[in-house]
């Protein structure tokens, strides 16, 4: 499998095409939306099949309210702070 190209964005990068990729979450194409930052790691054609990873950041007292139901396994891991 080839390198997939970084396509550049005001809000950052995100892969351009299918094949693998590096990308710092720092560089990531990163949003803003009432349920905090986000950023997917995937491009609008640039998708991965079986796999999902996502991070987002909750401000002190936000609820994590992008909880959905997967149906093989799903892991959560917490950087910073305190869930509750």
């Amino acid at each position: 499998m080839s390198e997939a190209p970084l396509e550049r964005t005001e809000t950052g990068a995100r892969p351009a095409g299918e094949g693998w990729f590096v990308l710092n979450v720092r560089d990531a194409q990163w949003f803003e939306s009432e349920l905090g930052f986000y950023t997917q790691f995937e491009g609008e054609t640039a998708r991965f099949p079986e796999l999902g990873i996502g991070l987002g950041i909750l401000r002190p007292g936000e609820p994590s309210a992008m909880y959905h139901g997967e149906d093989a396994q799903e892991d959560f891991l917490v950087l910073s702070g305190a869930c509750s």
